[in-house]
């Protein structure tokens, strides 16, 4: 029997693994869609992904909501309870398909006249509406499939599809990109892909749970919470979307594509970081539920400390050499400007206070407190939809400024209400960990950017990258080791069994 934190772990490393394949493969499509397309076309693709993933609003929280009503019938194995829950996230789903298909329509033949872009709008809204596709099919098919394996702690089963389906479905577009083929063709594969993807899914998800049966009587009260939880997919949405889809409205498609290749380099750290910070949310729920809260809290802490460790690691070292892989990967590409510091430097600091709360945002969810989560989401939403009018009279770096800000404010009111309220206990434990190594970090920036060498291709890019890694890793272990002794040490000790056990089964 696999218990929980081996699960966790199983999850973080299937999830970094397809993070970094995923990643890396897309940077190298990316650029060569750059020099045989154009950044127009690349704009053009970052903005339909963002466009038709504003739509998502309308799941609402759902799955996170269904995913804390399953927690409890899991765990005492109570078929008849799990199938009603199934069920009527298969109905709920089967409606939100639908909605979002409708309206996707609507939005996307509206957008394609707004959008500002010299390719055919013929063109544009084809690619609109093959994302839409497959994002409807995955909301009315999969979606309950991908909820009954993630509250089980089995998400590396959707990992391992994930990896082998982007080897495969990249590796047929870099032999179309490179031969220029149409890119309705590529967004074909893509659409195809995202659809096979969600099949073998529920393929494996049935043959697993051989008890599924979506025909029994739907339990609606079961799943709670859902208006609460809305707000926050709100505030997810308009985070994630709001800097494409006005930039590409009123500054173009190629400016789009400027913020689309720096963002593809953050949106792969910060998946890297969520595989690991993501990975024991559901271990979080159950241990909520079973454990009493002095035990809780001191998982937290351990839970912060990886977060921040994690996440000052791998940031320290992208701050560092982002401009490097710039000029490297944009080399040849001229038709419009790629290197600009003010978007890098607002990047950095919008992953920064974006991860530094996911401890706490997922303590509210997962014990349930949907209403907390609503209050502080709506305060964040307010004011980030203020900030986004006013900075979009500034362009991109006003929109970035707006995000930031409300990230602040966000990470503020989460983290001092499951400190301060949630467990009733000071502060000071979570600011002892993340202020000195924040200013350690800060000072290791400052000098690693004055005394590294030139780079200029990617064999040097990546070796010193990888030094860079290793030096930053161990230096801020030894720094936590002095300024956190018994926090690093417990977490030290946790890890280690948690290894051992994996060990063990093996």
């Amino acid at each position: 029997m696999i218990n929980k934190s081996n699960k966790s772990l199983h999850t973080a490393i299937t999830a970094v693994l397809y993070t970094l394949i995923s990643g890396l493969v897309s940077l190298y499509v990316t650029r060569l869609i750059l020099l045989n397309y154009g950044s127009d076309y690349n704009g053009l693709n970052a903005t339909a992904n963002q466009l038709i993933s504003m739509l998502l609003i309308f799941e609402g929280g759902f799955t996170l909501a269904t995913n804390v009503a399953l927690f409890k019938p899991l765990a005492t194995k109570n078929f008849d309870k799990i199938n009603r829950i199934l069920s009527a996230t298969r109905n709920h789903f089967r409606k939100i398909g639908c909605l979002v298909f409708f309206l996707g329509l609507l939005i996307t033949s509206g957008y394609t006249f707004i959008i500002k872009s010299p390719l055919p709008k013929t063109f544009i809204l084809l690619i609109f509406l093959m994302t839409l596709t497959s994002t409807t099919f995955n909301l009315i098919y999969t979606t309950k499939f991908q909820i009954l394996l993630q509250s089980s702690q089995r998400e590396y089963v959707i990992n391992y599809i994930y990896i082998i389906s982007h080897i495969v479905s990249q590796a047929l577009i870099i032999i179309l990109v490179i031969n220029k083929k149409n890119m309705l063709l590529i967004r074909l594969i893509i659409m195809s892909f995202s659809i096979i993807n969600g099949v073998i899914i529920s393929i494996i998800t049935r043959k697993e749970f051989k008890f599924i049966d979506f025909k029994v009587a739907p339990d609606y009260e079961a799943i709670k919470g859902t208006k609460d939880v809305f707000i926050q997919k709100l505030t997810a949405m308009l985070y994630g979307t709001a800097p494409i889809v006005f930039i590409s409205a009123f500054s173009g498609t190629a400016y789009a594509s400027v913020y689309a290749v720096y963002n593809s380099i953050f949106s792969i750290l910060k998946s890297a970081i969520y595989s690991f910070v993501n990975a024991p949310r559901m271990s979080l729920g159950q241990l909520i539920t079973e454990e009493d809260s002095n035990k809780v809290l001191n998982v937290l802490y351990e839970y912060e400390f990886i977060v921040i460790y994690i996440m000052l690691t791998l940031l320290t070292t992208t701050a560092v050499l982002i401009m490097p892989f710039i000029n490297i990967y944009t080399f040849g590409i001229n038709d419009i400007e790629y290197k600009n510091w003010g978007i890098a430097l607002l990047l950095v600091a919008i992953t920064y206070f974006e991860v530094i709360h996911i401890p706490s945002g997922n303590v509210i969810n997962m014990s349930g407190n949907f209403k907390v989560g609503r209050k502080i989401q709506t305060i964040s939403c307010i004011i980030l939809v203020l900030l986004i009018i006013i900075g979009n009279k500034i362009g991109i770096h006003g929109i970035l400024a707006a995000i930031l800000i409300t990230a602040i404010i966000l990470a503020t009111l989460e983290i001092g209400y499951v400190h301060n309220i949630y467990f009733k206990t000071k502060i000071y434990t979570f600011f002892r960990i993340l202020i000195p190594l924040s200013l350690i970090c800060v000072l290791l920036v400052v000098l690693e950017i004055i005394f590294i060498p030139d780079i200029s291709n990617y064999y040097s890019f990546f070796l010193l990258g990888a030094i860079l890694l290793i030096f930053n890793g161990l230096f801020l272990a030894g720094f936590s080791y002095l300024v956190n002794k018994n926090l690093m040490k417990s977490t030290y000790y946790r890890i280690k069994n948690v290894i051992k056990s994996i060990t063990r089964i093996r």
